[in-house]
């Protein structure tokens, strides 16, 4: 079993996030982009953001981050995700709202927008997030498809890496070998009384 270390990383007055280290599972090829925030007054979005890292944590999918906290983007690693923000309104793929606010959170598999934490669950629950996460699926169409191809030979959609040579998988192993303050029970996960309204992890 991974062995993982959880902690809680506090900046400012934002709410944090929960950083579980387990190792990310190579098998996993396409690039997981996740928009969310960190600020606590949008309680529902952060919530839900959480939701989404748990699926993917409990399933050791490597993904990248974008906060739209601006706290913790300049605590972070901001130069990559202002260039995935930067990236994704070129292309015009941000989603927003009635208002024009921004919806969050936001995942991207391979530059396709798949929805927010309740459509991700809905592809692990309909058993089809793991085809596509090892590339053996159309993000769109659920098409077979080649792991290298850059376009789906069914339906045409483009796959393209929002943050290509960045935030990669390599990075993030890297990491974690380098941490030594692994803890193998996973059970320690717990969340602070200021977080009731929190389900807990979804199951994968």
């Amino acid at each position: 079993r991974a062995g993982t270390a959880v902690r809680r990383a506090s900046l400012g007055g934002m709410q944090s996030l929960p950083v579980v280290r387990v190792p990310p599972d190579p098998k996993y090829t396409a690039e997981v982009l996740v928009l969310l925030t960190t600020l606590g007054a949008k309680r529902a979005e952060f919530n839900a953001g959480r939701r989404a890292r748990d699926l993917l944590e409990i399933k050791r999918v490597h993904h990248k981050i974008v906060d739209f906290n601006r706290d913790a983007r300049q605590a972070g690693n901001g130069e990559a995700e202002n260039k995935a923000i930067q990236t994704l309104m070129a292309q015009e793929k941000l989603q927003t709202g009635e208002d024009d606010d921004l919806i969050l959170p936001q995942i991207f598999i391979d530059g396709h927008y798949i929805g927010d934490a309740n459509d991700l669950q809905g592809m692990e629950d309909d058993s089809v997030l793991n085809q596509v996460l090892r590339r053996q699926v159309c993000v769109s169409c659920l098409k077979p498809r080649g792991e290298d191809v850059v376009q789906c030979p069914s339906c045409w959609v483009q796959f393209q890496e929002i943050l290509p040579g960045m935030l990669g998988i390599e990075e993030k192993l890297q990491e974690l070998a380098m941490c030594a303050d692994f803890d193998d029970d996973y059970d320690d996960y717990e969340y602070g009384d200021d977080e009731e309204d929190y389900e807990g992890p979804p199951k994968a």
